[in-house]
């Protein structure tokens, strides 16, 4: 999997860099983070580099655990004039404001997914395009009608989303979480499941048979290792395509953060 995860995204990249071409806006993106998450600070860093290699502006606000308030979050998203992300996950039951769509580059705002649900969105979550990409790629772009979809996970930002595209896309979409009964499943009938629960183990890699494309969102870490939410238990191998934890799923999110500031530069003209 990780050579179709390269080719998309050196395919994707060079869309993006001929788009780039043809604007006459700026591309600018600022970063907001609090706290110092590992996990966020992977994220962030490849997300600035990205856009440092291609000559693009982007803001890095720094806030500090103790002492930031809902209410210092909510004046950055008011004072907005580009595209913004608060990086989840925030800590202390701070939550992400609910952006305009013309700067909500993540898409998470209820403009944005009211725009979803009528099939009329600019932009589409960054993680839930990458998926899409990856279902595109094994399974072809035209073939999503009839595709049978498990989605486990009901996330506002990754499970709620992804199922509500699918269904656009005219796809058979089954919606599970963290308290359905998922051992008894049949997963074999699904050609494609997508875990995005954020708990490591949920499923593993011996549910799987040959055929069947797994894609991993979960970014967990645990002994010290970034792993999926998919165990892969030893000496058992599935002939599934199981994307890989760390360098798939996540790296073609950051991609479509640049994307989806690219779409929000143009709209803007």
């Amino acid at each position: 999997m990780k050579s179709v995860i390269n080719t998309i995204y050196e395919s994707k990249l060079a869309e993006l860099k001929d788009k780039i071409e043809t604007l006459s806006t700026p591309v600018q993106l600022t970063i907001v983070t609090v706290g110092e998450d590992p996990a966020s600070k992977v994220y962030v860093r490849n997300k600035i580099r990205l856009f440092d290699e291609l000559g693009l502006e982007c803001h890095h606000i720094v806030l500090a655990e103790e002492g930031t308030t809902q209410s210092d979050l909510d004046v950055l998203a008011e004072k907005a004039e580009h595209p913004i992300l608060f990086q989840l996950p925030l800590p202390n039951g701070l939550i992400a404001p609910d952006l305009p769509a013309a700067v909500d580059v993540d898409g998470f705002g209820s403009e944005a997914l009211g725009q979803l649900v009528l099939g009329q969105n600019a932009v589409l979550p960054c993680t839930v395009q990458a998926t899409i990409d990856i279902i595109s790629a094994h399974c072809g772009e035209y073939n999503f009608p009839g595709l049978k979809v498990a989605v486990v996970g009901r996330s506002n930002i990754v499970g709620k989303p992804l199922a509500i595209e699918l269904i656009n896309r005219q796809s058979t979409v089954a919606s599970f979480n963290s308290r359905s009964d998922l051992v008894a499943v049949d997963w074999n009938k699904y050609d494609v499941i997508v875990v995005a629960t954020g708990a490591h183990g949920i499923l593993d890699n011996s549910q799987f048979i040959e055929g069947q494309l797994i894609i991993d969102v979960g970014i967990n870490r645990v002994d010290g290792k970034l792993v999926g939410d998919i165990k892969h238990h030893d000496g058992i191998f599935s002939e599934a395509a199981i994307t890989p934890v760390p360098g798939g799923v996540g790296r073609l999110t950051c991609l479509h953060v640049l994307g989806n500031a690219i779409k929000l530069a143009d709209y803007s003209r």
